[in-house]
């Protein structure tokens, strides 16, 4: 068999047929491949040969709260937290046995019938155990708590509120009894124009020293002014006052405040005598009793002022 027997037709696997250019083409196809080839080298070397930049390595993503506490906190001083004698336990030192019973409630009992049928108002009322001990022990009509800190006054209404759920309704405890945040200290003594007498009974115990200290002798004078004209005529305005010795531990809870102690003129044995001026007006100063089985800073006379 000869070499033109290869003239004849054939088929590749896609039945093309093939007319003997076959060869020339395949070197075209051929050289258009490696012609591509070279310019996806030449483009994949140009990418591996870019210049490498020195960065510094950037952190890896923190959320702001992380980012915060890396960058440090402002310091708080937890002093600054007490400034107006606001302790969230204060009450603990105060306990005479298991069962919660601040010892001064011994005091108020040998007068219970100031409290009885009465409406009260406890000024720095705290977290509100004494005064709802002095409400449901002495059967007060009604009894206002009053204290700076909103959250001891939260903790208070917590506390009234358990105890509403547990009371059958109609009786007088604890539906008598409420908390509110508040300032006692006016903005301006203008407003005293403006008070009205709606209170029998102002208990104010162991709370001069704060507000002494943070709004100075003007600001406590003020107050002794305001628990007079809110008391009905007879009133009494019950008052545990702390030494100044006291006051000299406390100075440095903050600037301002040492700032106030230093500034301080008005005295605590002056205090009687500012109550009973005409400038207050109060008719009479009794002594009602000196709590028993304390530390000794506890054991501060409590004063009943009468008013007339």
């Amino acid at each position: 068999m000869g070499s033109c027997d290869f003239t004849m037709d054939l088929e590749n696997n896609n039945n093309t047929q093939f007319t003997g250019k076959e060869p020339e083409k395949c070197a075209e196809k051929r050289k258009s491949a490696i012609t591509l080839e070279d310019k996806a080298g030449e483009t994949k070397r140009l990418k591996t040969e870019e210049p490498i930049v020195d960065a510094t390595p950037r952190p890896p993503l923190q959320s702001p709260k992380k980012r915060l506490q890396l960058n440090g906190k402002p310091k708080h001083n937890k002093s600054d937290n007490f400034t107006y004698g606001n302790y969230k336990h204060y009450y603990g030192k105060r306990i005479l046995d298991k069962d919660f019973h601040d010892i001064r409630l011994d005091v108020l009992a040998t007068k219970p019938e100031l409290f009885r049928g009465k409406q009260l108002l406890d000024i720095g009322c705290n977290s509100g155990h004494l005064s709802i001990q002095i409400a449901k022990t002495f059967e007060a009509k009604s009894l206002v708590g009053l204290d700076i800190d909103r959250g001891l006054v939260k903790d208070a209404q917590s506390t009234i509120s358990h105890l509403k759920r547990q009371a059958a309704p109609g009786q007088g405890f604890p539906h008598n009894t409420r908390f509110m945040h508040g300032n006692y200290v006016l903005e301006d003594d203008v407003l005293l124009e403006i008070e009205r007498q709606q209170f029998d009974v102002i208990l104010c115990l162991s709370v001069t020293k704060w507000i002494h200290l943070n709004f100075c002798d003007a600001g406590l004078k003020q107050a002794f002014r305001r628990m007079y004209l809110q008391l009905r005529p007879g009133g009494k305005l019950i008052l545990e006052p702390q030494s100044f010795d006291g006051y000299k531990r406390r100075k440095k809870l903050s600037e301002k405040i040492r700032e106030n102690y230093n500034a301080i003129k008005f005295r605590p044995e002056q205090f009687t005598e500012y109550l009973l001026s005409s400038e207050v007006g109060f008719a009479k100063m009794d002594l009602m009793g000196t709590p028993e089985h304390c530390e000794a800073g506890f054991k501060r006379p409590i004063q009943i002022f009468t008013k007339a």
